[in-house]
């Protein structure tokens, strides 16, 4: 065989056992682990989500109820897919951007705090009966008599769908207030807002603002974050009206010019 030709099939040869070997892919293109669902005996065993309220709060939050990433880390909104705690700083209702392993500077910081409507831990939202959720509604009127936050905002609208006993009940600050001079302790005592009525800058309040807000779970995809943050934002200048000394009348149009353009119908129905 002529040296050429040999030389070419040698070549030929090569390239073959090249294309042959295994690939290793990149770790770009590499599949990540299959999550491990929990089973319910580990479900069982996490503990409630500490919660820490003191009187006064100038906002009390309220989950629906742990994650398995938060119920495994114990803090609140502890999956880094949520948008809590991004809302929060992008709206300037808090100065840091923080993570959820420094969520304890919401209350010695920002006199803010978190608690959850149920206290067990499911892998979805969706594993929650509403008996389940109902049943834990006098618990958390409780806390909001016990402690008089000025604002309450719920984290997700079927909270507040179950709290206040509505079907779809539209997001933002809620025409209702919670009384908080009563309470039976079995069903939220909300009441209409009197016509220019505000806080009262003394020590006992009489009611507490209701505001509703989209979930911030990443989970969540009929809202996007940019939605969401328009929500965090309306509660900021609710925060800001109501802190204020004297507090002063919350702003329907800034509401109206801050909120999604969905709800400028509903805020200027607020102002008639």
């Amino acid at each position: 065989m002529p040296k050429k030709a040999t030389e070419l099939s040698k070549s030929v040869h090569a390239s073959l056992r090249s294309a042959a070997k295994p690939v290793a892919p990149s770790p770009a293109t590499r599949t990540p682990p299959k999550r491990t669902k929990p089973t319910q005996a580990e479900l069982a065993k996490l503990a409630p989500i500490p919660e820490v309220l003191r009187p006064h709060l100038d906002i009390l939050f309220v989950g629906i109820n742990p994650g398995v990433v938060s119920g495994r880390k114990q803090l609140h909104f502890g999956n880094p897919q949520n948008f809590f705690w991004k809302g929060l700083y992008q709206s300037s209702l808090i100065p840091q951007n923080i993570a959820p392993e420094d969520g304890h500077k919401l209350w010695t910081n920002w006199n803010m705090s978190i608690v959850n409507l149920v206290q067990r831990t499911t892998p979805s939202t969706s594993d929650l009966s509403r008996l389940e959720m109902r049943d834990a509604v006098p618990d958390l009127c409780q806390k909001i008599s016990e402690y008089k936050p000025k604002v309450v905002c719920f984290v997700g609208i079927g909270i507040y769908e179950i709290f206040a006993a509505l079907t779809k009940p539209t997001p933002g600050l809620q025409p209702m207030v919670y009384d908080l001079s009563t309470s039976d302790g079995r069903q939220p005592p909300l009441r209409s807002l009197a016509p220019n009525e505000t806080l009262n800058s003394n020590e006992q309040p009489q009611f507490a603002h209701l505001f509703v807000m989209p979930s911030t779970s990443g989970r969540t995809t009929t809202y996007q974050n940019p939605e969401k943050l328009m929500y965090f934002r309306q509660l900021k200048h609710i925060r800001d009206c109501v802190t204020a000394s004297p507090p002063r009348p919350i702003d329907y149009s800034t509401l109206a010019d801050l909120g999604p353009p969905t709800l400028s119908k509903y805020f200027s129905q607020q102002k008639k």
